[in-house]
Order: structure tokens, then C-alpha cells, then sequence
């Protein structure tokens, strides 16, 4: 057992109204309080976090490194140096005199134990596949960390930027209480937390950099509906509402006080099973790519014009990152989407189900916009939208044709084997191609950058051709009082709310 600090951290009760769902416009006692509406989240805990809660983890939790909002390098948070010579070894030095919420100190065995939990068979990680290729891990002392990986991994230490890698304690029981009382060595600490209703984050006193954070608390309310969350904005309950919609946008623009920004794009994955017919042929996933219009779908969808604010495109890599291979738009030909279909046995057309969240933005708007391109192609879609908490949790992963959110990465690689290799834990598309695990397994261990991106070149065109997937590009918006000052969020997709102050 770790040591405690002699100070215990306590929980200092700045909030004294009680949250509850409507949001509330006045907080007693508190000088600065960030208001923020949330979407429902499913799982929080890491490790098996499904990407909802943002504003509420990323300020309990923190990593090892961050994205630099402005630059988009890394930056140190809990590692203050880190080093590869090979790309086989990477050496951490840890940042002293840290403590967890719970008053415990943070060591080299909290970042071991981190790592290693990812190979835990009864926790199911999401990273459980990309850490695999962990051999062992060294703690020479209590601020060092050595970890010594099977083969070469150049961009390895942006695995540990991924939203389900924030640093645990390895005293902490996550398993009984990472639900209901999420701890970390963030900048907040959980107060008090409604399950599906809200959560109430204070301020860590005892937080180690200087000066931060700059506001005093976090109220969250988990609203399901955007419409009620932008209502919430509007009548002053709340000061943040992320994941607007460009037709929100138009309607807040009218109002003083508010503004709606873009930190990044983000990614809708129309995905096609290929366990299940009539997507195990590549013939039928051609026809359904020929029917598509993308400048329409990007028009229609955001009210954007592609390439400005929108793209499309038939691979998992997107538009604005440098390992993307510009290839032709398809264009649209429904008399060769019908033929390609009749040749694979569907003379008559097909009816497919449509699987989405209704709740998520521009769920809604893409769907209905491929069931109106596909329809002349002979593809009858049945639309099948969900709340987004019912959707991942019930349908996602199980279904023939989906839409699903996807947040960029800020290297590509920590993508691919999560979402397309065989095995993957959020492979939707069920794809097992040996193509393609090839080579995802050449990006992740090439050395060479130039080799690396023709390999990310290869990828591409192999989904160009063969893969069942189109990527529709569209803005993250986020819509915030005026009041707000230096909100920060990189690709990542983790708010800073430590560096976020409010007027």
C-alpha cells in the first residue's frame, strides 16, 4: 500500500444548492461555477469508457501528456520527460510530489499498474489490443518508468493520449467504484454524482500546478436532448453545451451572449457488417458508394459546402491529417449502383436497416440523406434511430449498416487497430481482412516516416476499392456563454477545464 499524505484532501462543499436536471442559475457560495449540459453517459470508468462524459472525466482524470490546443504537440502533464531511442524502449520521468483525490502519492507503480490493467481479461479494455505489444515494464524508482515493448513503436507514446488511458491509482479499487466515485489527479474532484442526472465537481486544492484551476466548480446536468440542453443556454442554466448542430448554430447566432465554436472536425463512420448479407459482397458495397453524392451529402448534412467545413471520404483516415492520400470523389452513377447490384443477386434492389443515433448531431440529417440518395439504386433503408446511450449500449457492433460518432486521433494509428483489425474491440464493420491487418501492423511499426505514410497510402486505397466504410467529416460545435474565457479542447476530444476561466 502506497503511503498517504499527511494532509488529507478534503471536499470542500463550495456548492450549496443541489443540482437537478433543469440546470440552476444561481450557485451560493460559489465565486466561480462552470455550468455545462452533457449528453447521457453509459460506462464512465476507464478502460471501459464509451466516450460520453467528456467534460466530466477529462477533469477527474489526467495522463501523461496532453495535446497543446495552439501547437498540437505534446505537452507534459504527469510525465515531465519521456525519451525512445529505438522506439522499442521508452523511458518516462513522472512528476513529484502529486497526490490522487483520496490523499494517496503518484508513483511509477500507479503508471505500471495503468498499463497493465489494459491486459486484465476481466475488465475487457478497449486498449487491451494496442497495449499488447507491451513485453514488460520496468520501475526503476518512484518517479521512472521504463516500458520495453515486443517491436518498434515510433509513435507509441500517443497511445497514452487516448481518452481511456488517464492514469489510475494502483490502490483504487475502479472495479467497485470507478461507477459511482471516479477518482483521479485531476484538477476537480467529485463531489457528488447523480447517476444519469448530474454531477457536481469541485475544485482540488491540493492540485499540483500553480494557479490551477482557475474556477472554483463544475456543474454537470446529463440532458438527452440537444434541444433542452440549447433551452438550458438560452434561459442562463447552463454555460456550456458541446455537440450542437450547424441549424442550433444558426439559431444562437441570433442571440447576444452566446457563441458557437469549432475546436476540430470529427467523424461519422457509415460503416457496413460484412459478416452479413448483403454486405459480404464488395460488389453491393460499390453500388451503395455509386449512389452517394458527396457534395450533396455534405450540403444537406451540415449546411456546408465540401471542403469548407465538411468532407467525405471512403477511408478511416481523415481529410486534415498528413497520412491522408487524396483520391477521386466518386461519382455518382445509380445505373452502375443498380448493375453492380444485379450482378450480386439483387436484381429487385434491397431492403437494409439503418442503425443511429438519433440524439447525436447530424445523425439524424445523415441518415435520412443516404436513405434519399440510395433510394434510386434499389437500397430501401429502413431507419432505426436511438438515443445515443441506447443506441451503443443495445444495437452498436451488432448491426448491418450503422452511423456512428468517431472522434479524430491525433495519430491515426491508435484508430485502426481499435476500429478495423480483426479482433478489434469497436470493429463495427466486423472487418478480418489480412490485408489489412498487415498492414495496420507496418504502420504501427515502421520507423521510417516516409515508409510509414505509403503504407497509410496502401491502407487507403485498399478501402477505396474494397472496404465498408464511408467517413463523413463533419464540425464538432460547441455552443458557450460569452463568459466563458480560454476554453480549450484538441483533438483528443478531452475539455481542458483546468485552463477555462468565467467571467
Amino acid at each position: 500500500m502506497k503511503r498517504k499524505a499527511i494532509t488529507s484532501i478534503l471536499l470542500v462543499a463550495v456548492l450549496a444548492t443541489s443540482l437537478f436536471a433543469g440546470g440552476a442559475k444561481e450557485t451560493a457560495l460559489t465565486t466561480k461555477n462552470i455550468r455545462i449540459a452533457e449528453q447521457v453517459p453509459g460506462l464512465i470508468t476507464p478502460g471501459v469508457w464509451d466516450g460520453q462524459a467528456f467534460s466530466m472525466n477529462s477533469s477527474i482524470y489526467e495522463y501523461l501528456v496532453e495535446i497543446n490546443t495552439s501547437t498540437g504537440e505534446l505537452d507534459p502533464v504527469l510525465a515531465t520527460e519521456w525519451s525512445t531511442a529505438d522506439g522499442k524502449q521508452w523511458t518516462f520521468k513522472l512528476r513529484e510530489n502529486v497526490l490522487f483525490h483520496d490523499g494517496s502519492t503518484f508513483d511509477s507503480q500507479d503508471v505500471k499498474f495503468t498499463i497493465e490493467r489494459t491486459q486484465d481479461p476481466s475488465i475487457g479494455h478497449l486498449k487491451k489490443q494496442d497495449f499488447e505489444i507491451v513485453a514488460s515494464i520496468e520501475t526503476p524508482d518512484s518517479h521512472t518508468v521504463l516500458i520495453n515493448l515486443k517491436e518498434a513503436r515510433p509513435t507509441f507514446i500517443y497511445q497514452l493520449t487516448d481518452y481511456n488511458m488517464c492514469i489510475l491509482s494502483s490502490d483504487y479499487d475502479y472495479g467497485s467504484l470507478g461507477e459511482s466515485k471516479p477518482m483521479g489527479t485531476g484538477p476537480f474532484i467529485m463531489k457528488q454524482m447523480i447517476p444519469k442526472e448530474s454531477a457536481a465537481l469541485v475544485k482540488n486544492t491540493s492540485y499540483w500546478q500553480a494557479g490551477l484551476p482557475k474556477v472554483d466548480a463544475l456543474s454537470i446536468y446529463f440532458v438527452s436532448d440537444i434541444d433542452a440542453s440549447v433551452s438550458m443556454l438560452e434561459d442562463d442554466r447552463v454555460d456550456v453545451v458541446p455537440f450542437v448542430t450547424p441549424v442550433i448554430q444558426t439559431r444562437l447566432s441570433k442571440i447576444d451572449g452566446i457563441s458557437v465554436i469549432s475546436p476540430y472536425q470529427e467523424q461519422r463512420f457509415v460503416a457496413m457488417n460484412v459478416d452479413e448479407k448483403p454486405w459480404d459482397d464488395n460488389r453491393v458495397r460499390l453500388a451503395f458508394k455509386y449512389a452517394m453524392d458527396p457534395q450533396n451529402i455534405a450540403k444537406s448534412v451540415t449546411q456546408m459546402e465540401l471542403g469548407n467545413g465538411a468532407e467525405y471520404n471512403e477511408t478511416p483516415i481523415m481529410n486534415m491529417l498528413s497520412e491522408y492520400k487524396p483520391l477521386p470523389l466518386r461519382e455518382r452513377d445509380i445505373e452502375k449502383s443498380k448493375a453492380l447490384l444485379a450482378e450480386a443477386g439483387y436484381p429487385d434492389g434491397v431492403t437494409v436497416e439503418l442503425f443511429y443515433a438519433s440524439d447525436h448531431p447530424f445523425g439524424k440529417e445523415l441518415a435520412q440523406t443516404l436513405k434519399e440518395l440510395a433510394s434510386p439504386a434499389g437500397f430501401n433503408l429502413d431507419l432505426k434511430g436511438y438515443t445515443r446511450d441506447v443506441y451503443l449500449s443495445q444495437y452498436w457492433l451488432n448491426v448491418p449498416l450503422s452511423i456512428t460518432g468517431w472522434g479524430g486521433r491525433i495519430d491515426p494509428s491508435m484508430l485502426l487497430a481499435l476500429a478495423f483489425k480483426g479482433g478489434g474491440a469497436w470493429n463495427e464493420s466486423h472487418l478480418a481482412d489480412e490485408r489489412v491487418d498487415a498492414l495496420i501492423d507496418k504502420i504501427s511499426s515502421e520507423i521510417d516516416p516516409d515508409k510509414r505514410t505509403g503504407y497509410y497510402h496502401e491502407l487507403q486505397e485498399l478501402f477505396y476499392e474494397e472496404g465498408p466504410l464511408l467517413n463523413v467529416q463533419v464540425p464538432y460545435l460547441v455552443a458557450i456563454s460569452d463568459r466563458i474565457i480560454d476554453y480549450r479542447q484538441p483533438l483528443t476530444m478531452l475539455p481542458q477545464y483546468k485552463y477555462t476561466d468565467i467571467k
